[in-house]
């Protein structure tokens, strides 16, 4: 299991990634994060140990096999998450203060929020949800 902060990277690289077509530099995860460089590449260091994270400068940040799943759980839930409470017609604020604080729930419950609202393929914002072990008995 990992920490909540380690999760915060994981979808910020996710994010990241979805928005550059060049490569994840620490000042782009350092400016998404409004966190100092120096304190970036300390965390890139443990999540590298951690087998999530590649880095070095030429091919910027990137995610392991490992890092990935990570990455897909957390943007999953917070995207799901927005899905239900844009359903509950929860203003845009409150929407994404709320998400940022419950995607770190387990897949189980993600899975079960995703089957109420009839596996959403987009979040209010437009964005791609990953789909889930839930959703594999859909079409394609």
């Amino acid at each position: 299991m990992v920490s909540e902060n380690t999760e915060e990277y994981l979808e910020a690289i996710w994010v990241l990634r979805e928005k550059k077509s060049q490569k994840i530099r620490i000042t782009d995860l350092a400016d998404y994060l409004n966190i100092k460089p120096p304190s970036v590449l300390e965390k890139l260091k443990k999540l590298e140990e951690e087998n999530l994270i590649t880095y070095n400068k030429n091919e910027g940040i990137r995610f392991t096999e490992k890092g990935e799943r990570g990455g897909k759980k957390v943007i999953r839930a917070h995207r799901v998450l927005e899905s239900l409470f844009t359903y509950l017609e929860i203003g845009e604020d409150d929407m994404e203060k709320l998400s940022c604080a419950c995607e770190h729930i387990s897949e189980e419950t993600v899975d079960k929020i995703c089957t109420f609202l009839n596996h959403p393929k987009k979040c209010p914002h437009g964005n791609k949800i990953p789909r889930g072990e839930c959703c594999k008995s859909d079409s394609p």
